[in-house]
């Protein structure tokens, strides 16, 4: 097995301890007890870093909201089922828009179209919906899912999402209920 580094902030006070505890983990495994510098570079750890940020400050939805986009009455809102499952499936994973279009039915233009029509329509049928925090988006209608710009991590520059533990509990919770009530 190969280790993958990543980048995860612990209190100060608590370093050395941790340090001491994954060493023996990774003696146990027969794995280096530490990252070289060729396996950590930079821009991986502050990709990592905005990663664990933008999905530890998400605002999981309300059910009553969640119900609502799984009805999928719109065009829009169907294509955003369609991605909020695929997404559920690996919570804690971005999903380009690529990624995306191999992994659905949807092509690239209309998983782009879902994304610039879904603000309004957010804006419009979804008050309970959480708001975004401070930065561009103050106030808007938090999407349904986490997203991020490739650019930002230092890859496709294109449109990234994927989904919290919490939403997608939520996510597949309405999904049965609804299944449920078809069947």
């Amino acid at each position: 097995m190969v280790t993958k580094w990543v980048l995860l902030p612990v209190p100060a006070q608590d370093a050395d301890s941790i340090e001491l505890d994954i060493a023996e983990r990774q003696r146990k495994r027969g794995e280096p007890t530490s990252p070289s510098a060729g396996e950590l570079s930079d821009d991986e750890l502050a990709s990592e870093m905005l990663r664990r940020t933008t999905f530890g400050a998400f605002i999981p939805w309300p059910e009553s909201a969640l119900e609502r986009l799984a009805a999928a009455t719109t065009e829009t809102t169907r294509r955003w089922s369609i991605v909020m499952t695929l997404c559920a499936e690996s919570p804690g994973t971005l999903f380009s828009t690529t990624d995306i279009s191999e992994r659905t039915e949807l092509t690239i233009g209309e998983w782009r179209t879902a994304c610039r029509h879904i603000t309004p329509h957010l804006r419009k049928h979804y008050k309970d919906a959480p708001l975004w925090g401070p930065g561009l988006y103050e106030g808007s209608t938090e999407w349904p899912l986490v997203t991020m710009s490739g650019r930002q991590l230092k890859l496709r520059h294109e449109l990234h999402v994927g989904i919290t533990e919490e939403q997608a509990k939520r996510w597949r919770a309405v999904l049965n209920r609804t299944t449920q009530n078809v069947a």
